[in-house]
């Protein structure tokens, strides 16, 4: 077998394995705490535990508009992601952008909030996505069941 088949051979296995990664994505915990006014995301499977998370871009969405509008957008400035440990409401992380300005929030009021970047090292890149269903009541931020019919 000629040098060039060996080659040939070999990129066509690699090729398919990085296809496969790169179609594969991964899920990281969003959390929210903190007040009404100035709630706090944090990233990680564990709450207790909180890590840095690689993130592109992070929303806020009022579930109950009919278009889910987002009331705050931001997304990190060129096409790399930013290792951040949490994220303020209304305050663009250093080396982000906000792409939608921040509105106040309103207790009783079911908000999505979604986070997403990348996870891994330089060959073995893989998005991640995050986020979830988020309500203020009785003064604390709480998850809600996506599921529940009433917005």
């Amino acid at each position: 077998m000629t040098r060039t088949r060996v080659i040939l051979r070999a990129g066509a296995l690699v090729v398919p394995a990085f296809a496969l990664l790169a179609a594969c994505s991964a899920m990281i915990g969003v959390h929210i705490g903190g007040s009404l006014e100035q709630p706090v995301a944090r990233f990680g499977n564990d709450v207790a535990k909180p890590e840095k998370a690689c993130v592109n871009g992070f929303s806020v969405q009022e579930v109950s508009h009919p278009r889910m509008a987002p009331v705050w957008s931001v997304q990190a400035e060129g096409s790399r992601c930013r290792r951040l440990e949490l994220v303020i409401y209304g305050q663009a992380p250093k080396g982000f952008e906000t792409a939608i300005p921040a509105s106040p929030l309103r207790a009783g009021v079911r908000y999505y909030v979604r986070a997403s970047g990348q996870t891994g090292g330089p060959l073995t890149r893989v998005p991640w996505m995050g986020g979830g269903d988020y309500i203020f009541e009785d003064g604390a931020w709480r998850p809600v069941d996506p599921r529940q019919l009433q917005p």
